[in-house]
């Protein structure tokens, strides 16, 4: 008898042992929320997240019916943060005018700033946007950016993206028409210009225009994956890319097998590597994930999978490496959405990224614990930084506390 005690002792301390597992998909516990009794991001679609230190921020978003009994619809006009040390989701409060037309906008973190531009309103396409809005996630504070040049037309389901200090725009839909045209707005000058070429030759190649695609660049050239329209979505057998010097149009044959059409899928770039996870393709949803290699135009099918297959999701990736994906509509059939948040790791971040991880593994209450406690106990101020606190100065839990001083 007190050798099978053992060995189930044994398994609980293994099953609790941290080990960093690469390309594993994980779900995110809003512990922090349950144990505080506080809410959560309502399920959504066509919202955006984007990571900036150990936060994820939440933009936006739509869900068909609010309660039961009713028809009404909702957009939800607020920025959610979900802090990955202590868990927990929390709705900020923001100054300034916030950026109104929250379904199918892009957004996109520069230094400490996120970026939100176009997206529609309800009904869809008959407000849309072509503003673009700025939040510093340091204080909170919304700002329009004036802007003079060629402006996009209203639209929604585009794609962006920056590259030296240049914010690129591709396709998108008014609601009725659809787009591949390609906008620059030099984030210095505030000045928008229409890349095209001067050659306005028929027999120019370019792609079909379409909504809800995704971006990404490499050597001064746009990768466009996937997209599509109310009718069809386009494939990833063949890739168009855009020279942003010469302003044109070509496209890249991939190697091995590639993934099903779709649209309205995530994604994210890493490096030279891309990756999209989800999407639909009109009547079939996906949960696959797939990576892309902008050197040698080779796809690779991973073998983990989203729990679930989900579309109008959103997906963002932190500077180590970890791969984050939020909402989305779940079922088709019911047309539901989600307000889960999965992980995953895309590379092996530093040692000291790792060492981090394993502390949050082994302290799910580190958030109460006192800033200079953790910092004698050799935590970098680096990582203390990244934790939204309990209190200003943290909690002192006798529990976590003994953990800290054996």
């Amino acid at each position: 008898m007190e050798s099978r005690n053992e060995s189930d002792r044994q398994k609980r301390k293994l099953k609790r042992t941290f080990k960093f597992r690469l390309n594993k998909i994980t779900k995110l516990q809003p512990s922090g929320n349950r144990l505080k009794g506080i809410d959560c991001p309502k399920p959504r679609s066509g919202h955006r997240i984007v990571v900036m230190g150990g936060n994820v921020y939440a933009f936006g978003g739509y869900t068909p019916v609010v309660e039961e009994n009713t028809l009404s619809h909702v957009l939800f006009k607020e920025l959610w943060r979900y802090n990955c040390a202590s868990k927990t989701w929390k709705l900020l409060e923001t100054t300034g005018k916030m950026h109104e037309t929250l379904a199918s906008h892009c957004a996109v973190v520069v230094d400490n700033h996120m970026i939100v531009f176009g997206g529609t309103g309800i009904p869809f396409g008959e407000t849309s946007s072509n503003s673009t809005y700025i939040c510093n996630l340091d204080t909170l504070e919304w700002t329009s950016l004036e802007t003079t040049g060629s402006k996009p037309v209203e639209q929604y389901g585009q794609a962006m993206l920056i590259h030296d200090k240049k914010m690129y725009v591709v396709g998108g839909t008014t609601g009725f028409a659809y787009s591949i045209e390609v906008h620059c707005l030099d984030l210095e000058t505030k000045e928008w210009k229409i890349l095209e070429r001067k050659d306005k030759s028929p027999y120019n190649w370019e792609p079909e225009p379409r909504y809800r695609l995704e971006i990404a660049i490499h050597e001064n050239q746009i990768f466009v994956f996937g997209g599509g329209t109310a009718f069809e979505s386009f494939d990833f057998k063949e890739v168009p890319v855009f020279d942003i010097e010469n302003c044109s149009w070509s496209k890249v044959s991939t190697s091995s097998e590639f993934p099903e059409p779709r649209r309205c899928h995530g994604c994210v770039q890493m490096g030279t590597d891309v990756y999209i996870c989800g999407g639909f393709d009109g009547s079939v949803a996906f949960k696959d994930i797939w990576k892309f290699d902008l050197n040698t135009f080779h796809w690779q099918k991973l073998s983990a999978t989203l729990p679930t297959p989900i579309y109008f999701h959103s997906a963002a990736v932190s500077k180590a490496g970890q791969l984050f994906v939020f909402g989305g509509v779940d079922s088709i059939i019911a047309n539901t959405r989600t307000n889960e948040m999965f992980s995953m790791w895309l590379k092996i971040p530093s040692l000291a990224e790792m060492c981090w991880q394993a502390v949050l593994h082994y302290m799910p209450h580190i958030s109460r614990i006192d800033k200079k406690k953790l910092y004698q106990a050799g935590i970098p101020f680096q990582y203390i930084n990244e934790i939204d606190f309990d209190s200003p100065n943290g909690t002192t839990i006798a529990r976590c506390c003994n953990l800290l001083e054996s």
